[in-house]
């Protein structure tokens, strides 16, 4: 059974982490403030984190396991049906940045975090998946009652 209040608030920070990307408006000219780059930066990995948070409360309800590297969590998904493989191929490589962004913070180009802020969108598929999930497991929850 999974946990909804848990998902909700990740799902919840999710939306504002992207809320706040938005309304930083990074774009190629603006990445050259620092203020912009680095609230972005920090914005993507938020949101980065939380898909991972996500991703591994379905794989321990779905008794899938936990994964040795954040990426693989998302394979898993994908090759259990549970997401799009287009879209698990999507969030391996963006989980991958995770560690990138935790351990070399003061590294990370302003390409790159302009590269993402673009792939990032992902994640919004994920979360309309992971909604969808959350509903029908509701919904057999409060048909249990």
């Amino acid at each position: 059974m999974y946990n909804i209040e848990k998902m909700m608030v990740m799902i919840k920070d999710i939306e504002k982490y992207f809320a706040e990307l938005e309304s930083f408006g990074l774009n190629e000219k603006s990445v050259g403030d620092s203020k912009i780059f680095y609230a972005s930066s920090m914005a993507i990995f938020g949101i980065i984190c939380r898909a991972i948070d996500l991703n591994e409360e379905i794989l321990v309800k779905n008794n899938l396991g936990v994964p040795q590297r954040y990426e693989e969590g998302f394979v898993t998904l994908g090759e259990n049906g549970l997401i799009d493989k287009k879209i698990a191929e999507e969030l391996r490589k963006l989980a991958k940045e995770r560690n990138f962004f935790a351990h070399q913070y003061f590294a990370v180009e302003k390409k790159k975090v302009l590269k993402l802020s673009k792939e990032i969108y992902a994640v919004k598929d994920f979360v309309e998946k992971v909604k969808k999930i959350v509903a029908k497991a509701k919904k057999m929850e409060d048909s249990n009652e």
